[in-house]
């Protein structure tokens, strides 16, 4: 046949040299049905595990999570688009180059064992041995056809698919190609009996994403109910029984292991393991297939093929997709793609000749499809859903922040410019391509849209009012926000900023254009004149020797003084008795005023009770006597002169609170004159006594430092 002729291609390997190969290919599976992806503790999937564990885990996705779709694009190595299969509706074009057509022209023995789908059950020329299974099984007591002979299954359909692979690979002799496509786990979900108990005591954990959408999602996300799990217990109920039927995949896969390794096959059979299209089992509150979600479009991909792949090795630096496995199958054959697959070889990225960043994921809606068509670019960042509906639906997905891909940001402001990107990513992808299919809208829109908008954000600074007058002022401005923006105080003012107000405390709502609203509080004070007090120590008798000490406190220092004799130091010194006042200003002109009364110290009895408590017998005066200190204030020393009568005095100093600090003792002529350590003094009032000749004289001083 010319088109059979037309595959001759030159063949790097001696047909002898030459690879098996090896497809297990499973039907609506979830990737997390293995132990590797698994939440649960209690799955185990050692014999598929092997195939990874002895070669390569590859993280591997979908171009379309149907089976008809991702059949196809895995044999032919092409996006849908361009083998016209792009939904279950359609077959391939059946013209179009496939895999087991180029192994078949190439010398290899063809096989295929279980579920095809890619056409009618009629043989395929291009297969030397077709044992076909129906789409849709009920896995006991069903029927198979043997090329044009129908054969009764009476047990389960894994394990005819199972026995009849085993057969074939026992007695092939030359380098094969061997499809063996299970029905499971697809639905009806019916158990080998050996495995129909499995996890009946067995709980399952709801997937991290299990809460429904409920804002932001397509309208017909939830339409049909057989797409819906609504309760845990029906999830219970339906995943236990999922399992259970393929478990008995898994123990399919260890026999054929086994088989390969016993006939001295295994080290020449490049074993992949994969699917046909991922599965929602609970997440979102979905089940199915046909959505651009995670759960659908990733799938397991493990690869044994020891010419290639070291035990253990790990491939996630490159996004591998279904169009992969056809090129991946030809360079291991020592076949050169001759053929325009849009896919690339797998071995190309561990030997780091290649590395796909983004993908295009595309489906069109089939004649019972609820579910609208798509087209989906995805990266290691994002991920943007288009939807083909009467209204704008899209859903964009940050995959870093959230790889469960719980919410959709398309009405999130911070993620505008990115949806504007990914829009011409998109675009451009389906360019460079060449999906120029035609897609025809549904009726269909986000259901219940969620706005996050840009937040109001201001900043406020204010001027306070100053003694006591509305001269105080607010300014705000608007860092973020969509104008125009609506402003109300608390004082019924809608202007933006205040002027010539009092002190307060002002609230203003700001509104923007969306609604968004926020509330700002601003305080006013009001900066009056200094806060004042004083201690002032009175006069004795006649004597200059009062003083007043000012303490001054309060906004805006520097302050000046002036008193009413004049004086414009903060305190006085050596004053006589009196009537004080001084006028405290601050910097910005405010003022406060304070009066001090310093009494005369008049002769007093000592025995009487009013100085009961204070220091003993100091209150003697005689006008006769003269008696200075200096200098007073003083700081670390003082002098006494004084004209007592001659004789012994005693001289003690005390402080304000009337304790002792140093006594003398000395005999004096008429004028005599002492000096006084003061350095270690503080600050303060402090009294002077002279005891002569039973006599008090009392004088006070004070120390500052």
């Amino acid at each position: 046949m010319i088109i059979i002729l037309s595959y001759k291609t030159s063949i790097a390997q001696s047909v002898n040299s030459r690879p098996n190969i090896l497809i297990i290919l499973t039907d609506d599976m979830s990737y997390k049905m293995l132990d590797d992806y698994s939440q649960d503790t209690f799955i185990h999937t050692p014999n598929i595990n092997r195939i990874g564990d002895e070669g390569a885990k590859i993280k591997y996705y979908s171009t379309n999570s149907l089976c008809v779709p991702g059949r196809a694009s895995l044999l032919t190595g092409k996006y849908g688009h361009k083998t016209d299969a792009l939904n279950n509706d359609n077959y391939p074009l059946q013209t179009l180059v496939t895999l087991p057509k180029i192994l078949h022209a190439q010398g290899y023995y063809t096989a295929l064992c279980g579920k095809w789908m890619l056409g009618n059950s009629s043989p395929k020329p291009e297969f030397d041995h077709w044992l076909w299974t129906p789409n849709s099984t009920s896995y006991y007591n069903d029927s198979a056809k043997y090329f044009d002979s129908v054969i009764n299954v009476t047990g389960h359909m894994t394990d005819f698919l199972t026995d009849s692979a085993l057969k074939l690979i026992s007695r092939i002799d030359t380098p094969f190609f061997l499809m063996l496509d299970y029905n499971a786990p697809h639905n009806p979900s019916v158990p080998q009996l050996t495995f129909d108990s499995l996890y009946e005591n067995s709980i399952f954990s709801l997937p991290p994403n299990w809460p429904a959408y409920n804002v932001n999602y397509p309208s017909f996300l939830y339409s049909q109910n057989s797409g819906v799990i609504f309760s845990e217990q029906a999830f219970q109920n339906t995943i236990k029984d999922y399992y259970e039927l393929f478990h008995g995949v898994e123990n399919a896969t260890g026999k054929i292991l086994d088989s390969l390794q016993s006939n001295g096959l295994l080290e020449n059979t490049m074993v992949i393991f994969t699917t046909d299209n991922g599965f929602l089992f609970g997440e979102h509150h979905l089940r199915g297939k046909a959505l651009p979600y995670e759960e659908c479009m990733r799938l397991p991909l493990f690869i044994r093929y020891p010419l290639w792949y070291q035990p253990g090795t790990l491939i996630d630096s490159s996004l591998s997709l279904n169009i992969d496995i056809a090129p991946t199958i030809l360079e291991a054959a020592g076949i050169i793609d001759t053929f325009n697959m849009d896919g690339t070889s797998i071995h190309s990225i561990l030997t780091n000749q290649f590395k796909r960043k983004e993908f295009l994921y595309e489906q069109n809606a089939g004649i019972t499809d609820s579910a609208a068509s798509v087209r989906t670019f995805r990266d290691n960042y994002f991920q943007y859903n288009r939807y083909f509906c009467s209204d704008t639906t899209e859903e964009l997905f940050d995959l870093v922040v959230d790889p469960f891909q719980i919410n959709n940001l398309v009405y999130h402001y911070q993620y505008q410019v990115t949806l504007n990107n990914y829009r011409f990513k998109l675009d451009s992808l389906r360019l460079a391509l060449d999906d120029t299919v035609e897609v025809s809208d549904m009726n269909c829109y986000l259901l219940n849209p969620s706005y996050t908008n840009i937040p109001v954000l201001y900043s406020v600074s204010h001027i306070n009012a100053n003694c006591g007058i509305a001269n105080g002022s607010i300014d705000v401005t608007i860092l973020s926000g969509a104008p125009p923006f609506n402003f109300v105080w608390n004082n019924f003012s809608i202007t933006e900023d205040l002027n010539n107000i009092n002190a307060g405390v002002y609230h203003l709502t700001i509104t923007d254009a969306n609604g968004t609203s926020v509330l700002v509080n601003v305080l006013v004070n009001n900066i009056n004149g200094p806060i004042l007090s004083e201690f002032h120590v009175d006069a004795t008798y006649d004597n200059a020797d009062g003083s007043i000490n000012l303490m001054v406190s309060g906004n805006s220092p520097p302050f000046t003084y002036l008193w009413n004799n004049g004086a414009t130091t903060q305190d006085l010194h050596n004053i006589m008795h009196g009537s004080y006042e001084v006028t405290v200003t601050n910097n910005i002109g405010c003022i406060s005023v304070l009066g001090v009364v310093i009494k005369s110290m008049e002769i007093q009895d000592p025995n009487s009770d009013s100085v009961e408590n204070k220091i003993p017998d100091l209150l003697y005066l005689f006008k006769d006597v003269k008696i200075d200190l200096f200098p007073n204030p003083a700081q670390d020393i003082i002098y006494l002169t004084a004209n007592l009568p001659k004789g012994e005095s005693k001289i003690e100093i005390y402080n304000c609170y009337g304790v002792k600090l140093i006594t003398a003792s000395e005999n004096f002529d008429d004028n005599f004159a002492l000096s006084f350590d003061l350095k270690n003094f503080t600050s303060g009032i402090y009294f002077i006594r002279i005891l002569n000749n039973s006599r008090n004289f009392v004088r006070v001083f004070t120390v500052i430092k």
